[in-house]
């Protein structure tokens, strides 16, 4: 058998093989919505998607990039492998879990507390060793924690919610450093506000564009 026919059955079989896991993510994705009796309406809303979108994958006009199988996946409780694999009838699996978002707000805000905590400790080491308040350590908590909280968001919930926790991010990060002004050298440097208008178009343009080319998926 010459080299080339080879290449060309292995190429072959391939392409029934990736075939075949193509119908059967597309089989899997209407089992799952249906097992949690969920309309496509919501399911593009939990996946931050359009309803149309939805409807194209569970015809097999397209299919969603890893990424978002991994956020169905983390959705329905499932495994990857469960979502390639052929499955005749619903599993047991395949129940939303519930309690999934108050454990996330419970993250997110474990997060902001250990900002707040550092700046406690930096207060009373300051006020105690060298008689100094240092308020401003609680100033800075601000953008640290909403910078923190910002790296499981962009996992969670992507979309609206991290849009504004970014843009909380960046508003406190331009008072802090004005207030640190301020505080230390008496200066009023109000035009470091402006920084953040441009920033804060940009951003709002780029997630525009980012949520519409979702939707036309």
């Amino acid at each position: 058998m010459s080299t080339l026919l080879l290449f060309r059955r292995v190429s072959c079989i391939m392409e029934i093989a990736m075939e075949d896991v193509r119908k059967n993510i597309v089989n899997n994705l209407i089992l799952l919505r249906k097992t949690n009796k969920m309309t496509q309406q919501e399911l593009a809303k939990a996946l931050n998607y359009s309803d149309k979108a939805i409807s194209r994958w569970e015809v097999g006009d397209s299919l969603p990039d890893i990424g978002v199988l991994l956020r169905v996946c983390e959705l329905y409780g499932v495994e990857f492998d469960w979502l390639i694999r052929r499955h005749d009838d619903a599993p047991t699996i395949g129940k939303k879990r519930t309690g999934g978002l108050g454990l996330r707000l419970a993250i997110v805000f474990l997060l902001a507390t250990f900002c707040y905590a550092a700046a406690t400790i930096i207060f009373v080491y300051n006020r105690v060793f060298h008689n100094e308040a240092i308020w401003m350590a609680y100033i800075w908590a601000a953008p640290a924690s909403l910078s923190l909280a910002v790296i499981p968001s962009s996992r969670w919930w992507r979309g609206l919610v991290t849009a504004i926790l970014v843009s909380l991010d960046m508003w406190s990060l331009l008072t802090s450093f004005y207030l640190h002004f301020i505080a230390t050298l008496g200066e009023n440097i109000w035009p470091i506000f402006l920084l953040g208008v441009p920033v804060q178009v940009i951003f709002v343009l780029f997630e525009y564009i980012r949520r519409r080319n979702a939707a036309r998926s």
